[in-house]
């Protein structure tokens, strides 16, 4: 394991050393640690899925970005469903998960204000608990039902659990949100936190940065955090396949002029401007399958969590195939319908939370049991990781057809099974 040599060079290096002569600073120390024990490491370089572990719940949904927040619960969104069966269909919600992958039960958030199908059309995907405070953010499509790409953001905000949510808007401003208030499909430059600003042409057709995201994961309730910062991934809506990234104070995410975005790596330390124009990307994705199909706007929105146990961040991602003929062309890059075949899955790692990162698994074509799997949005558990970091949990999406062709149907809710990292011993170059 890795920290086990790291704690061996250590002893060996403070023993060594101080032998010979008392250390005069913390600093000294470090250099010498550095020098003695820098270049070698354990690294993933592959991954085992563990398909006797899948599992799929009853109720149906997607999409299932996942935090684990304070009272060591999960809290995950959903969308275009319902987790827990009945009647009513939500765009957009959120629930509780108690327990292990092995035996967990759910919990509707009641107070979540009630995004369902018909009005409004909000879908959620970026979702974190830092400090006892949960953030959901929510996306707004051009119309209301499922279609892209999305205009923009809004910010909600619980501090008390999930019992009462407030919106936030760009300027910080805060105003409590009932589950039927009207206020909650409000769409306007004072309610949301982006709204179409900043947009880039595919083709002709313009999409928007920043339209739909999600956080880095740093442990139970940001607790393992190595700074103050929270950082924020999204695709670039235009070029889907180009990584960005932004990071702001986590006492100051709801100000948007707080924020920050990548710019570039200066000897693989992030570079960030306060210049919304001036983003580049962190990383690049394949833009199409080795046999030419293009991926759409719908794709490439990571899933980056903090493994403790490999010291590590690991990263899932997937893309989703374009619209029918799964060309670059404006019309099948933007088209409502997507999972012409099924997404892509890829693996990458890294020591920063803003990369550089370095793949060690991808396919163009990922699935599970069935050639007839349509999966999409792959996403990681921040907390079902085990101790030595090398067993985590993938959840994912599947748009599979039934017998009658129709699609969301087979497996179209919570899907998760357990895959263990595969490591091997590095020394750079």
């Amino acid at each position: 394991m890795a920290y086990r040599n790291f704690f061996a060079c250590v002893s060996y290096t403070v023993e060594s050393h101080l032998s010979k002569q008392r250390l005069g600073s913390t600093l000294c120390l470090l250099m010498i640690l550095h020098c003695t024990c820098h270049g070698v490491s354990s690294i993933p370089t592959g991954v085992e899925f563990q398909r006797d572990t899948l599992y799929r719940s009853d109720g149906h949904g997607d999409n299932w970005c996942i935090t684990w927040a304070a009272d060591d619960s999960q809290i995950t969104s959903m969308d275009d469903g319902n987790w827990l069966g009945g009647k009513k269909s939500y765009h957009n919600h959120l629930y509780r998960i108690i327990g292990e992958p092995d035996n967990f039960k759910r919990e509707d958030i009641t107070q979540y204000p009630q995004f369902e199908w018909g009005t409004g059309s909000w879908f959620g995907y970026g979702i974190v608990s830092v400090d006892g405070v949960l953030y959901s953010v929510i996306s707004k499509t051009p119309a209301n039902r499922w279609s892209g790409p999305f205009r923009g953001i809004k910010l909600l905000k619980s501090q008390d659990n999930g019992k009462t949510w407030c919106r936030v808007n760009q300027y910080g401003n805060e105003r409590n949100i009932g589950p039927s208030d009207e206020a909650r499909n409000d769409v306007n430059a004072d309610e949301m936190f982006f709204l179409e600003e900043f947009g880039l042409p595919h083709k002709t057709k313009v999409a928007y940065p920043f339209s739909f995201v999600d956080f880095v994961k740093h442990g139970k309730d940001n607790s393992a955090a190595k700074d103050d910062y929270l950082y924020i991934y999204s695709p670039e809506g235009a070029h889907a396949h180009k990584l960005l990234l932004a990071r702001v104070h986590k006492n100051k995410l709801g100000n948007r002029n707080a924020w920050e975005y990548f710019q570039d790596y200066d000897n693989n330390q992030a570079v960030w401007t306060s210049d919304i124009t001036k983003r580049s990307y962190v990383h690049v994705f394949p833009e199409k399958s080795k046999d030419g199909h293009y991926f759409g706007w719908y794709s490439w929105l990571p899933s980056v969590v903090w493994n403790e146990g490999l010291g590590l961040y690991i990263m899932v991602n997937g893309g989703t195939y374009a619209g029918r003929e799964m060309t670059d062309s404006d019309k099948d890059y933007y088209d409502a319908w997507m999972h012409t075949r099924t997404g892509s899955l890829g693996l990458w790692y890294s020591e920063n939370p803003y990369g550089p990162w370095h793949q060690f698994f991808y396919t163009d074509y990922w699935t599970v049991d069935d050639p007839g799997n349509r999966t999409y949005q792959p996403k990681l558990s921040p907390k079902w990781i085990g101790n030595d970091g090398k067993e985590m949990v993938l959840i994912w999406s599947d748009a599979m057809k039934n017998s009658s062709g129709k699609s969301h149907t087979v497996n179209y809710r919570w899907n998760h099974m357990k895959m263990t990292i595969q490591t091997g011993r590095h020394q750079p170059q």
